[in-house]
């Protein structure tokens, strides 16, 4: 079996070609996160060793927008697929009163002030 699936980055291995078009979902969600950390880190150190040792800015440039993306990427993942604690509620009729009353937005609202 292949490294990539222990959160350790190997480039470009046989088993992650396609690791660009797997789509994530909830059960995955904690595999991808550990990928694309691993990936962060290597870039990181990609980019650490080429200023060290002289190599070309254009380089660095394009690794570091890497780690954007790949963080932007981590930011989305885990809204929407992180745990429930991180899920956007909306405020429903607790009291089936066929209306939502101030306190229940309230409490909606207390729910997502994590956001």
């Amino acid at each position: 079996m292949e490294k990539g699936h222990y959160g350790k980055y190997t480039g470009n291995a046989r088993c992650c070609m396609d690791h660009a078009g797997t789509k994530v979902t909830k059960e995955n969600y904690k595999a991808s996160e550990r990928d694309d950390a691993a990936h962060i880190d290597y870039l990181k150190r990609d980019v650490l060793y080429d200023d060290h040792h002289g190599h070309s800015d254009k380089k660095m440039t394009a690794d570091e927008k890497h780690i954007s993306k790949l963080a932007g990427d981590m930011k989305y993942d885990k809204k929407h697929h992180g745990s429930p604690a991180h899920k956007h509620f909306k405020a429903i009729d607790i009291n089936k009163n066929k209306k939502i009353d101030a306190w229940e937005k309230g409490k909606a609202e207390a729910m997502n002030k994590h956001d």
